[in-house]
């Protein structure tokens, strides 16, 4: 289980998580939802450990990630892909994909996991030698997952897959997250995308001003007046 308790955090003065409990277990897609500047993004920074926490715990599994330095949280198991894909547009997709590899473990591993990559994304497999930055934009966030695929983790965070993308392509992206899953990997999403989110997740979290306000299973959250009037506009 992938699990942050009781966790705050800050940018210098200003706090931007106030105890933030959340779990995510293996297999699962947990959403995380929210208006714009509710930490979000800040929380997948704290969980990655790409922001230092002031208050709480992090932890995957039988790992302490609360004070593990940054470099070996994806030899951990966690993986994060990107608001906004964050690729190396001069560098081809195979690079690309490559670089997702660079722990040991996934290291040893890499042609097999490359293989998994390619038959999830065979379009990638049909531009592996294309740079990523003549890519569509369906196209750069199938690089973007795939990446975070290569360091093979028990858990990946995707913060907004779906920004940017055709309501074609949208479907698209949210099957392919249901395909990951398939492959046993815990999925915590974070999305503006609230009913689509919520189709295919287990359970989900709301986030507002840096504090969880209302969790519960897919069917609560539909249920509630709260998300149907604030983020569902029923």
């Amino acid at each position: 289980m992938l699990e942050a308790k009781g966790v705050s955090a800050a940018y210098g003065e200003a706090e931007v998580l106030q105890n933030v409990s959340i779990e995510v277990g293996d297999g699962e897609i947990v959403a995380l939802l929210g208006p714009n500047g509710a930490g979000k993004t800040t929380l997948a920074k704290a969980l990655m450990r790409l922001i230092p926490i002031s208050a709480g715990t992090l932890r995957l599994g039988d790992t302490d990630l609360t004070h593990l330095p940054r470099h070996h949280v994806a030899g951990a198991g966690l993986a994060l892909v990107p608001e906004g894909r964050r690729l190396f547009t001069m560098l081809t997709v195979e690079e690309n994909l490559e670089l997702g590899a660079y722990s040991p473990g996934p290291r040893r591993e890499l042609k097999q996991t490359m293989a998994t990559v390619y038959e999830l994304f065979p379009r990638l497999k049909d531009r592996h030698q294309q740079l990523a930055g003549t890519l569509s934009g369906g196209e750069q966030q199938m690089v973007a997952l795939g990446r975070g695929l290569m360091a093979k983790p028990r858990f990946l965070i995707m913060d907004e897959p779906s920004l940017g993308l055709s309501p074609a392509l949208v479907d698209t992206m949210f099957e392919l997250i249901q395909n990951i899953v398939s492959l046993g990997v815990g999925v915590l999403l974070v999305e503006q995308n609230v009913a689509r989110t919520l189709d295919i997740a287990a359970r989900g979290y709301v986030l507002e001003q840096g504090r969880i306000v209302q969790h519960g299973s897919r069917e609560e959250l539909l249920g509630s007046s709260r998300i149907r009037e604030a983020y569902l506009a029923l």
